[in-house]
């Protein structure tokens, strides 16, 4: 048998050629830039409709909060903030309709909005709560996807040497992960240090790219979402239009359960494991919840959507836009003897949707269903799964922390975010006022962490 060694060195230059080869034809191509509008992702497309046709289903804006202790260079911020922007085009990206679809516009480099509130003229036990309001405020405003920027950051000064900050970037330009990439930057150049080149490629390469993945993938793999949600209905009765008045249009009650807690859950719950091999920590936390969906509905056949991300790729990872999709998640509770087995129908279900993943326009397009106003297609209760949020990165001659601010927005009727935070996992669950009261969200939230810590079947 030959070893890697032993392969003559011909051989050895031949294969890397080929391989070197293959990689270069799957790696997303960078495109030309001539100032023309450039295709737009599925992602962006379906931020982009729901922005102009159903604002209330749209995906809330994109947040950083950070509390910042010490002197604040506010001109050596507001430069910091213009390199992070000349560095990722998808933050000075702007969006004009063309034949009923958009197309994104590449700017040069321009300044982005820097705003400063001074609180200090409030009685101190005053200025924290009044940033904190001040914030959710800013953190629903919705930007002008054809003028832009999409992005604003607000400094609120509640103290000589306290402030807080807040940045806020429209969803069709960034995601969860990408706010990382933008804290980190924002950090690196406020610090002095000198950002590395723009990455190649950047979103408007992918963009291209992924639509005609898609286009090669959907034919192929619709009639499995065909079969998998035929004769879905609603999981709540229809709302009304939301009215035209602002002010929050949902609201969000937090739970913590250990982590210890969660891999019993993963486990069965103390009940025996599930048949099939090991549950993620996704997979039992949606089994959670779709028993509290049960209990919420009385229904049996339940419809969950996923978030997923399309960053799978390397030449992806360091570049900011907006990669997340949706995907339905459809689980029977019928015939079921006990939560193990509720959790081996959960993972069965999730493989079967991640190995048919499509863009989610397109499959609402492909089911060719008809949309009825104030319910989103395909499901009403979502669940995000995220990863251990990584500390603020240091700041020269600041101490810097997260900042806790609530954003309670999205555009479901009720949306569990579970995310881990040192030993325990944060349970979030954000519903919207016209389906919820606060107090109901607060109720729904215990319950749910007993169900994480007692599973079992409701019936």
């Amino acid at each position: 048998m030959t070893g890697p060694s032993e392969v003559p060195a011909d051989r050895r230059e031949l294969m890397a050629r080929l391989l070197a080869r293959k990689a270069a034809a799957a790696a997303v191509p960078v495109l030309p830039r001539t100032g023309e509008p450039m295709e737009c992702s599925h992602e962006q497309r379906r931020g982009w409709l729901a922005a102009r046709a159903a604002p209330e289903t749209a995906p809330p804006n994109v947040t950083l909060g950070l509390a910042l202790t010490g002197e604040l260079d506010l001109p050596r911020l507001a430069a910091a903030l213009a390199a992070l922007v000349s560095r990722h085009e998808a933050l000075r990206t702007r969006y004009v309709a063309a034949d009923g679809l958009p197309r994104q516009v590449i700017r040069p480099a321009q300044p982005v909005p820097l705003e400063l509130v001074d609180l200090t003229c409030l009685p101190e036990p005053e200025r924290e709560p009044e940033a904190l309001a001040l914030a959710l405020a800013a953190a629903g405003e919705r930007f002008d996807l054809e003028r832009g920027p999409l992005l604003r950051l607000t400094v609120y000064r509640v103290g000589p040497l306290e402030h807080r900050l807040l940045l806020v970037c429209q969803h069709i330009a960034c995601d969860g992960a990408g706010v990382a990439l933008v804290a980190a930057d924002l950090a690196a150049a406020y610090a002095g240090e000198e950002l590395p080149p723009p990455p190649a490629p950047q979103y408007a390469d992918y963009a291209a790219w992924s639509v005609r993945r898609a286009a090669e993938r959907t034919p192929k793999r619709l009639p499995y979402w065909r079969e998998r949600l035929a004769g879905i209905e609603p999981l709540f009765p229809r709302l009304p239009a939301p009215p035209a008045a602002a002010g929050p249009m949902s609201a969000t009650a937090r739970v913590r359960v250990g982590r210890a807690v969660v891999e019993r859950l993963r486990g069965g719950g103390g009940d025996g494991p599930a048949g099939g091999g090991p549950v993620t920590t996704f997979a039992a936390l949606l089994a959670a919840y779709l028993v509290l969906l049960h209990e919420i509905s009385g229904r049996n056949d339940l419809v969950a959507g996923a978030v997923t991300s399309g960053r799978g790729r390397r030449e992806l990872e360091p570049v900011v836009g907006s990669f997340v999709n949706l995907v339905p998640l459809r689980v029977g509770l019928d015939g079921l003897t006990g939560f193990p087995a509720l959790l081996a129908r959960v993972r069965e279900s999730v493989a079967g949707a991640l190995a048919n993943e499509i863009p989610f326009d397109a499959l609402v397009a492909g089911l060719g269903a008809h949309r009825l106003p104030g319910v989103h297609p395909s499901f009403q209760a979502a669940f995000v799964h995220r990863g251990d949020p990584a500390p603020p990165v240091g700041w020269a001659g600041l101490d810097v922390r997260v900042w806790e601010h609530e954003v309670d927005d999205g555009g479901f009727d009720l949306a569990l975010t579970a995310t881990p935070r040192g030993g325990t996992h944060e349970l979030a669950l954000t519903g919207r006022l016209a389906r919820f009261t606060a107090a109901d969200l607060a109720v729904l939230a215990k319950r749910l962490a007993a169900v994480v810590e007692r599973p079992s079947l409701p019936y």
